[in-house]
């Protein structure tokens, strides 16, 4: 029987690419993991697997002078607690699995895995959260990432074969795009807002691309969000121009972006998936550190009776909520 609940694995890097400035794209192989699908995540120890034994030694100390220090955890800064990433592609074979990480160098445990080389062995737990709802027929999948949200769009990108799709991806600035670039955008400008095939991840999934880039360094000019809101009135909401292919948005990314994503499909009563980005410890609901608020169906039960919302946890009841059941 094959077993599909998490576990705690030692995978072994095969690849830690960089990819852009500050970002890199780890590759990490099993023998076997468990099914996965776009939205989950995994936790993973950003430090050494070389845990010596616990001992109670006996030390010989002169209140004058400081005492030596002994273990890691003393001697230096070490990343405890393991760290969430979403799946950003997956591979299978018939006695492996492969799994993609997308990272930002943002501090001490990101910054030891941007320093792992082939070879070296990281121990995750996953997966970890629910999924996107696919689209049905008859619907077509717009992609909204940004920064460090963009890797879990890539990897439901993977799963969109045969489907209606497009893909916005925004950064600060075109060396801070986690993607690769197969051919020269147009100038920047603020008004064109065409889909292209020069993005590989997506374009080798037949998914045609826009991006963004504040500063206009590449693609338009602009944020994200803007983009968006123009492609849908002008392909979906303009007069005269309406289908019978529905959008449905997903979307992971700042907080700030996702919360606009949101109102935009929101206003326009178009489905909207979001991927929420939380601090998490454990990505088991055993902490309760990623509460996120949402709302309740009936203020009067159960719980927080009288109360319009509820805290849920995004490890566990997410990190995929409907932005209409979001309280942002």
């Amino acid at each position: 029987m094959i077993q599909t609940t998490r576990q705690q694995f030692l995978a072994r890097v095969t690849d830690n690419l960089p990819i852009c400035r500050e970002h890199f794209r780890l590759t990490l192989r099993l023998d076997w993991f468990p099914p996965t699908d776009p939205g989950q995540f995994l936790q993973v120890a950003c430090r050494s697997n070389d845990f010596s034994e616990v001992v109670d030694p006996e030390y010989d100390w002169d209140p004058s002078r400081p005492p030596t220090l002994h273990g890691d955890e003393l001697q230096g800064p070490l990343a405890m607690l393991r760290r969430p990433f979403s799946l950003a592609g997956r591979r299978d074979g018939d006695a492996f699995a492969e799994l993609d990480l997308i990272q930002r160098v943002v501090g001490m445990g990101t910054s030891w895995l941007s320093n792992l080389q082939i070879g070296s062995e990281v121990s995750i737990i996953g997966p970890l959260g629910n999924r996107f709802r696919l689209p049905n027929e008859g619907e077509t999948a717009i992609l909204v990432g940004g920064g460090v949200g963009i890797p879990p769009m890539l990897y439901l990108a993977s799963r969109l074969a045969g489907k209606k799709a497009v893909a916005f991806c925004g950064a600060l600035t075109r060396d801070l795009l986690p993607l690769t670039v197969t051919a020269d955008a147009p100038e920047p400008d603020a008004q064109r807002i065409d889909p292209l095939y020069n993005i590989d991840e997506f374009a080798r999934h037949g998914v045609p691309a826009v991006i963004t880039t504040d500063d206009g360094s590449y693609g338009y000019r602009g944020f994200v969000t803007q983009a968006l809101e123009s492609y849908l009135d002008r392909y979906f909401f303009s007069p005269g121009r309406q289908s019978h292919i529905k959008p449905v948005i997903y979307t992971c990314g700042p907080e700030g972006m996702m919360k606009r994503v949101a109102e935009i499909a929101m206003t326009r009563g178009v489905e909207c998936q979001v991927a929420v980005e939380r601090a998490m410890a454990c990505g088991m609901g055993t902490c309760q550190s990623c509460c996120i608020k949402v709302a309740k169906p009936d203020p009067a039960v159960a719980p927080m009776p009288g109360q319009d919302w509820c805290w849920r946890l995004a490890c566990t009841d997410g990190p995929v909520f409907l932005a209409s059941q979001l309280r942002w």
